[in-house]
């Protein structure tokens, strides 16, 4: 049977550990309520530092790609002065190919001359045997000679020639630095993708009224006009 002394002493242990509890409650209750602080505080340094890290490797990673770039762009002085002197050559190439073509063009000319003088000849001959006018004789073989035919005798010589023929021009690059070049070095000459174009890819021209032959022969004024107008005397 419990006594009123063993209530008394349970009840006064009970209350002190409640005040003991409470007193400990009482200390720790400012330090509980600096938790959501001191978590916020928290957060804000990682956060903090994660950005301080993520600036400090981006940086670091500028600097390196910044001094490749660096280091790389030292060498485009000499490779730009390799690029320039190929392109210079490349544009004296041209060159000297226009003018080599242009010496076979006069050279031709003067064999048609030859040619067309030839047939005017025998034309006339012919034309006396059978006691016909030869006025007209010189206009009709002009049709067959002049620049039309000097540029088929010089196609005949060298075959679908074109300035970039054998070239890699699939590439964009390539065919870029091609038309520079060639609309610098021989402007008369078509774009490199019409310069592939063999002759046979080319319509024929318009047919254009018979003039009479031109003389291409250095220092001459000679016209079939002239002799047919000493036919006539």
């Amino acid at each position: 049977m419990v006594n009123g002394n063993e209530i008394n002493e349970n009840f006064q242990d009970r209350l002190r550990q409640a005040e003991s509890a409470e007193r400990e409650m009482q200390r720790l209750q400012p330090l509980a309520a600096e938790a959501p602080n001191l978590r916020l505080q928290k957060a804000k340094a990682q956060k903090a530092e994660e950005r301080r890290r993520a600036k400090e490797d981006s940086l670091s990673k500028a600097r390196l790609s910044a001094q490749a770039a660096a280091d790389k762009q030292n060498r485009v002085p000499e490779l730009l002065g390799h690029a320039a002197r190929a392109v210079i050559e490349f544009y004296t190439l041209l060159k000297e190919i226009d003018s080599s073509r242009s010496q076979a063009m006069e050279a031709l000319s003067v064999a048609d001359r030859v040619d067309y003088d030839i047939e005017l000849e025998e034309g006339e001959e012919h034309e006396n045997s059978m006691d016909r006018d030869t006025r007209g004789l010189a206009y009709a073989l002009a049709a067959r000679h002049g620049d039309t035919k000097i540029k088929q005798m010089l196609e005949d010589l060298d075959p679908e020639f074109t300035m970039l023929r054998g070239c890699n021009l699939d590439e964009p690059l390539y065919r870029d630095v091609a038309n520079f070049v060639v609309r610098h070095a021989v402007p008369k000459e078509a774009p490199p993708q019409a310069m592939m174009s063999t002759i046979s890819d080319v319509p024929p021209p318009a047919r254009e009224p018979v003039t009479p032959f031109p003389d291409h022969s250095p220092g001459s004024s000679f016209s079939p006009a002239d002799e047919t107008d000493e036919l006539s005397v």
